[in-house]
């Protein structure tokens, strides 16, 4: 018995220009459906780059992909561990294609993916709009969808702009809902400190990645000075992981399985945090409905862990056009299915 990987192209368009993390919109998502075939059953994945977050250009990825489906694999484990020794300079390409090796051995297995990435995996998830930038929306139509956790792009505009925008979306805000506020990195230590004296005691749930040059140390030491729980996002890849599960003032952690390359890697990173008193809350990068459903079924996986979070798994809605049906969202959260694997029928 052999491993076949094949992959095909896929260009999709946005419904409207998303914020980029280096302040450059992005209007389309490009990548490939990879595909995992042995005698007759197959398994698929997604890999879809983004160089500002973290992953490997599109160009690098093109070329590990070709070398993958080049080679000649005996079976799953054999590649598995190709990818293991590879997921830090590949981690899309890794993704993708572990991806599409757990989705051919869960569907060989009867199980939801979920299922054989954790028994007790949950269902169903709780999960936060993104919104836009902070200034640029009113959050109506997210509240009128059903969603308690909105998510917005701050660091934009200059930050009395922005405190103005946000304090009025607040006025509006029905009790029980919130905003998550992402910073992409905007500002450097005396403007976050600003910011966040400023929405003390308004309803955010959270701030990703207040500062420009983060390190453990200053990061550590922003948290202990507001009660607003900050999060690690793209300056993970950068980090000392083992001095961030070991500082014990870091609260969250916001984690993307295409960018740390893979959803075993991304599963067992959650559940050392868990073990340390940590959060996790798993996102997309804004992918292909394929690249959705993997990530569901990894957030489902680690839902059992820090319960009751809002996870990024609500972005299939900014593309204008998909490869496949996306996870059902329904008044906030996202609803699995029983199905083996990643729970896609569409044939690719």
């Amino acid at each position: 018995m052999t491993i076949e990987i094949t992959f095909y192209p896929y260009k999709l368009p946005l419904m409207k220009a998303w914020p980029g993390a280096t302040g450059n919109p992005v209007h389309f998502r490009e990548g490939w459906a990879v595909k995992a075939e042995e005698h007759g059953c197959s398994g698929i994945g997604d890999c879809a780059p983004f160089q500002a977050f973290g992953t490997e250009s599109k160009r690098t990825a093109h070329h590990f992909l070709r070398q993958c489906a080049g080679n000649t694999w005996p079976d799953s484990a054999e590649l598995l561990g190709r990818l293991e020794q590879q997921r830090t300079g590949y981690p899309a390409s890794c993704f993708a294609l572990e991806t599409a090796l757990l989705d051919l051995d869960s569907r060989k297995a009867g199980l939801p993916l979920r299922n054989l990435l954790y028994g007790k995996a949950s269902d169903r998830l709780q999960v936060n709009a993104l919104s836009g930038a902070i200034c640029d929306e009113n959050t109506l139509s997210c509240i009128k969808s059903g969603y308690k956790v909105i998510k917005l792009k701050t660091g934009k505009q200059t930050i009395e702009e922005e405190l103005a925008c946000l304090k009025a979306l607040c006025r509006n805000l029905p009790p029980e809902h919130f905003l998550r506020l992402d910073a992409n990195g905007a500002w450097s230590r005396d403007e976050a400190r600003y910011f966040l004296a400023a929405i003390e005691g308004l309803p955010i749930e959270s701030l990703e990645e207040p500062l420009r040059q983060a390190d453990v140390a200053a990061f550590a030491d922003l948290q202990a000075q507001s009660n607003i729980t900050l999060a690690l996002d793209e300056s993970l890849k950068t980090l000392d992981l083992s001095d961030v599960l070991a500082n014990p003032a870091i609260r969250r952690l916001v984690l993307k399985p295409a960018v740390l390359g893979g959803l075993r890697c991304t599963l067992a990173l959650a559940e050392s945090a868990a073990a340390v008193g940590k959060e996790a809350v798993i996102t997309t990068l804004v992918d292909s409905a394929i690249g959705v459903h993997a990530t569901c079924q990894l957030a489902a996986a680690i839902d059992p862990f820090s319960p009751g979070l809002a996870h990024g798994l609500a972005t299939s809605g900014w593309l204008r056009e998909d490869i496949a049906k996306p996870p059902e969202i329904r008044a906030g959260y996202v609803f699995l299915s029983d199905s083996p694997g990643l729970g896609i029928h569409e044939t690719f």
